[in-house]
């Protein structure tokens, strides 16, 4: 049978680059293809010829609230865990930017949040994975190289079918506190500061004004929420979002309208305390359908590194000695993920800056790529696009031979195989 559908045009989420691909409805390794599902990586890790959609991988299998686990497919969207698990009063230990992502992508690539407690593979208590050389059962205990490969693998190891997670009590409500202040060496100096006082941690800044907000939050339980709170905790209630139901033109973001907004954001944003809807907090731009075509056909960038805080102030050293401003700069703390055979999650600050695709960017990433290299740095694979090949071999070189060597013992012929493989990995 002929799992193909029509070939389609994909993208990563940052609609640069895109590529005509076959869509597979059903796994056939007779043929190279990477797995996919909602196409939220940003760069072209989750692009090739061929694509295995993923989200058919829909069911929710066991859920446990005494012994707080949840066991999904890995096709299964964050969104919709969590749906389950709040008006029940409990939530996932980590999320990233968006709720827009499956169980098997957040595995394939460690993602990381707001949250203090690490990564979202330290909350993986199992998982099964279809290789090529078959189907295989894997946690710390059983088919650990195999358990440890797949957190952080891409994709490239095989199909993540199945995992079991473990929950944590938590809230539909954040007791947020935003602090204000200038400038990004006092940014990192107040999330030091105060970041061990709280559950969650995360910093806004204007790279053109350089005003900052970091924000801080911890969960708003039950019992001490307000009465009128406390009647909708068990009532989960669709938030309305904005479309964009077009690709907009490449002017139509530009630096001028987003001095504009980045003012008027952080005027309006609520300072010192306040009580806020967990959606809210963790996944602002989910209330927005679509919002990377806000960046037009060109596209956009997310450069993720990781390093020491020196790193994130020669970076904006540099950005402000080009004066090419990144529209999105998020700032946040990492901790160490032991065990790890290819992930970005270390100890360190992570920045994340937003560019339109253009020639002047383009040559600007190439001296952040100096920078974290001289710092002994990472760079967020999950985003990236146009890593130059000697800079991914130099800042992965041990974790590459790891990796490559898992490759070889699961899959020799490299059927799992992304743009960004042939791109960066292979010779």
């Amino acid at each position: 049978m002929n799992t193909s559908k029509n070939p389609n045009i994909i993208c990563g989420w940052g609609r640069f680059p895109c590529i005509e691909a076959s869509i597979l409805d059903k796994i056939d390794f007779s043929k190279s293809f990477i797995p996919r599902a909602y196409g939220r990586s940003y760069g072209d890790e989750a692009l090739y010829k061929n694509v295995y959609d993923s989200t058919g991988l829909n069911l929710f299998i066991d859920i446990d609230l005494e012994k707080e686990y949840i066991e999904v497919q890995g096709g299964v969207q964050l969104q919709k865990i969590l749906k389950l698990l709040m008006p029940k009063g409990y939530t996932l230990p980590v999320v990233p930017g968006t709720s827009f992502v499956s169980v098997g992508g957040a595995i394939a690539n460690d993602i990381h949040g707001k949250s203090s407690r690490g990564a979202f593979g330290d909350f993986i208590q199992s998982l099964e994975i279809l290789t090529p050389k078959g189907l295989y059962k894997c946690s710390k205990d059983e088919n650990n190289d195999l358990f440890f490969g797949t957190i952080g693998s891409m994709g490239l190891l095989g199909i993540i079918t199945k995992a079991k997670l473990k929950i944590t009590k938590g809230s539909p409500y954040i007791k947020q506190n935003i602090i204000p202040t200038k400038g990004i060496e006092n940014a990192i100096d107040t999330l030091e500061r105060f970041d061990k006082d709280y559950e969650f941690s995360v910093c806004w800044i204007d790279a053109f004004t350089e005003n900052a907000l970091v924000m801080f939050g911890d969960y708003a339980y039950y019992e001490e929420l307000p009465l009128d709170l406390k009647l909708r905790f068990k009532a989960f209630k669709e938030k309305k979002t904005i479309d964009i139901p077009l690709v907009m033109p490449n002017f139509a973001v530009n630096d001028l309208d987003m001095r504009a907004y980045n003012i008027y954001y952080f005027n309006k944003m609520p300072k010192d305390e306040s009580l806020v809807h967990y959606f809210d907090f963790f996944f602002p731009l989910d209330n927005i359908k679509n919002w990377n075509r806000l960046y037009g056909r060109r596209g956009f960038l997310q450069y993720q590194f990781v390093g020491p805080k020196e790193a994130s102030l020669e970076v904006f050293d540099v950005i402000k000695s080009h004066k090419i401003y990144p529209y999105l700069v998020v700032l946040k703390r990492l901790k160490n993920a032991p065990d790890r055979v290819f992930s970005f999650v270390k100890e360190g600050f992570t920045l994340a800056l937003d560019f339109p695709v253009k020639d002047d960017v383009l040559k600007m990433l190439h001296k952040f790529d100096e920078i974290i290299m001289r710092y002994n740095g990472l760079i967020y694979m999950a985003k990236d696009s146009r890593l130059p090949k000697d800079v991914f071999q130099y800042i992965y070189n041990d974790q590459i031979k790891a990796l490559t060597s898992l490759k070889a013992k699961y899959d020799e012929n490299n059927i799992l195989k992304s743009l960004m493989f042939e791109r960066l990995f292979m010779r």
